[in-house]
C-alpha cells in the first residue's frame, strides 16, 4: 500500500459511486486513492455463508440503464441471468395468479378484470412514447390518480413501480424517475449477477488503491488543493469526491451547509435473504396488497451449490423488526420456501435502499443535486441521490462518472481511455 500523502483525486467512500469516481478519473490518468472507513462495496457488498452468496437484499442491475453504460465505458461486462417473468406471481387478497409483466401475461393473468386489462394494456402501450421530463414536478401519487384506473389496475401498475423503483412513498417520488425506470425495464428487462455484486465492487476496484479503515472527519477546500482530515493524519489532492453516503453523510464532511434545501429522507427496506436446500415455486411473489416482493436471485444466476437457492424478499419501507421479519416470512413461504429447507438466513431490519427520492416539490430527476453543489472549491460528491441520472445502483454509477470526469477536467490529467481501467 502507498503511505503518499498527496494525489490528484481523492474519493472518500468505498461503495459503487465511489468506485465509479475513482476508475473514471484512473482510466483518465489521475493518481487515485479511494478512503473507505469499513468494507469496500458500501450495498453491493456480499457475504458467504454455507456455499451460498448473499447480496444486501435482492438485487437487479438494468440492462438498459446508465449504469450499464458506466461499466461498459470502464471496460466491465457483467456476467449473470435475466429472472424468469413467466413465473412471476401476483399476491392478492391471499391468491396467487399469474403477474402481468408483459402483453403475453396481461392477456393470459386472471388478477384483472377484462376492462381493466385493457385500461392497463392501453397504458403500457403508451408507456413508451411519455417523456418523463413533463413529470418531473408530479408525484407518483398524482400521475397513477390521473390515469383513471380501475382498482384492481391501479393495484398492478403501483406493484410494478415499487418493484422498478424499490420505493413506497409515492407521494415523494416524482413521476418522471417512475415512469423513466418501467421504460426501462419494459425494453431490457433486467440482470441476476453471477457471484452477486461484489463482482462489480470486483472490477471497479481493479487498478485503484482503497484503503479501508480510513475514517475521513472532514475536509478543507480551495481553488488549488483540498486537505481532508483523518483521525491521526491529512492527505491533500487537487480534487476530492465525497462519495460516503447519503445527504446526512456528506454534509458531516463539508466546512459550511450546503445549499440544497429539503431533500427529503431515506428510502429503506426490511430484507430477508435465505439459502435454501432447493430452488422454490413459484419463486417470484410481487404482493398487489402491500409493498413485499420475494425473488428466487439463483439461479438464474450463479449464487447457490448446485440444486440449491438464494432467495431475496424485500418489504419496500421498513418499519419495525418484529413485524417487518413475520411478514417476510409469510412471503417467502407463499414463494414455495419450506421452513425445513432454509440453509441460512439474514435479516436486515433497515437496509438504506437509497439517499433519498427525486422529489416533485423539487423538480425531480433535473432537480437532484449536481456532483458540483457542494459549495466547496475543488470538493465534488456522488451518490445515489446525485445528478439527473437513474435511480438506485444507475444512479451511483453515473454521478460516480461525472465527479470522475469533472475531477479530472479540473486536474488536467484527461487522456483518451483505453478500455480496462488498470492496464
Amino acid at each position: 500500500m502507498s503511505m503518499d500523502t498527496e494525489w490528484d483525486v481523492i474519493v472518500v467512500g468505498g461503495g459503487l459511486a465511489g468506485l465509479s469516481a475513482a476508475a473514471t478519473a484512473a482510466q483518465r490518468g489521475a493518481r487515485v486513492v479511494v478512503l473507505e472507513a469499513h468494507r469496500a462495496g458500501g450495498r453491493a457488498r456480499t457475504v458467504e455463508r454455507e456455499g451460498f452468496v448473499l447480496n444486501m437484499g435482492a438485487h437487479a442491475l438494468y440492462h438498459g440503464g446508465v449504469g450499464m453504460q458506466v461499466l461498459a465505458s470502464l471496460g466491465i461486462s457483467p456476467q449473470g441471468q435475466a429472472p424468469p417473468l413467466a413465473r412471476y406471481r401476483a399476491l392478492r387478497s391471499g391468491r396467487q395468479h399469474l403477474m402481468p409483466t408483459g402483453a403475453g401475461t396481461l392477456l393470459r393473468s386472471d388478477v384483472l378484470g377484462a376492462r381493466s386489462k385493457a385500461q392497463l394494456g392501453r397504458l403500457l402501450g403508451l408507456l413508451p412514447r411519455i417523456s418523463p421530463a413533463t413529470l418531473s414536478r408530479t408525484s407518483v401519487a398524482d400521475w397513477i390518480a390521473d390515469r383513471a384506473l380501475r382498482p384492481d389496475a391501479e393495484a398492478v401498475l403501483g406493484a410494478l413501480v415499487r418493484l422498478s423503483t424499490y420505493a413506497a412513498d409515492f407521494e415523494g417520488c416524482s413521476a418522471d424517475a417512475a415512469v423513466s425506470r418501467l421504460q426501462i425495464a419494459a425494453k431490457g428487462g433486467v440482470l441476476y449477477l453471477d457471484g452477486g455484486w461484489s463482482t462489480l465492487v470486483d472490477a471497479l476496484s481493479t487498478g485503484v488503491e482503497v484503503r479501508t479503515g480510513a475514517t475521513v472527519l472532514g475536509v478543507e477546500g480551495a481553488p488549488d488543493r483540498v486537505v481532508v482530515h483523518l483521525g491521526d493524519s491529512t492527505l491533500t489532492a487537487r480534487r476530492v469526491v465525497l462519495a460516503s453516503g447519503g445527504p446526512a453523510a456528506v454534509r458531516r464532511l463539508l466546512p459550511a451547509e450546503p445549499e440544497w434545501g429539503d431533500l427529503g429522507g431515506p428510502v429503506t427496506a426490511a430484507c430477508l435473504d435465505l439459502g435454501v436446500r432447493r430452488v422454490p415455486l413459484p419463486g417470484y411473489v410481487l404482493s398487489l396488497d402491500d409493498p413485499l416482493y420475494v425473488s428466487v436471485q439463483s439461479p438464474p444466476a450463479r449464487q447457490a451449490p448446485e440444486g440449491q437457492a438464494v432467495v431475496g424478499a424485500l418489504r419496500f419501507g421498513a418499519r419495525g423488526a418484529t413485524e417487518d421479519r413475520a411478514q417476510l416470512e409469510g412471503v417467502v413461504a407463499e414463494a414455495g420456501v419450506r421452513s425445513e429447507d432454509v440453509v441460512t438466513r439474514r435479516f436486515l431490519a433497515e437496509m438504506t435502499v437509497a439517499g433519498t427520492l427525486p422529489r416533485p416539490q423539487n423538480g425531480g430527476l433535473a432537480g437532484r443535486p449536481r456532483v458540483t453543489d457542494t459549495g466547496v472549491p475543488g470538493v465534488l460528491m456522488a451518490g445515489d441521490w446525485v445528478g439527473p441520472a437513474g435511480l438506485l445502483a444507475d444512479a451511483s454509477l453515473a454521478s460516480g462518472q461525472a465527479a470522475g470526469r469533472a475531477a479530472t477536467v479540473a486536474v488536467g490529467t484527461i487522456r483518451e481511455p483505453s478500455g480496462r481501467i488498470g492496464r
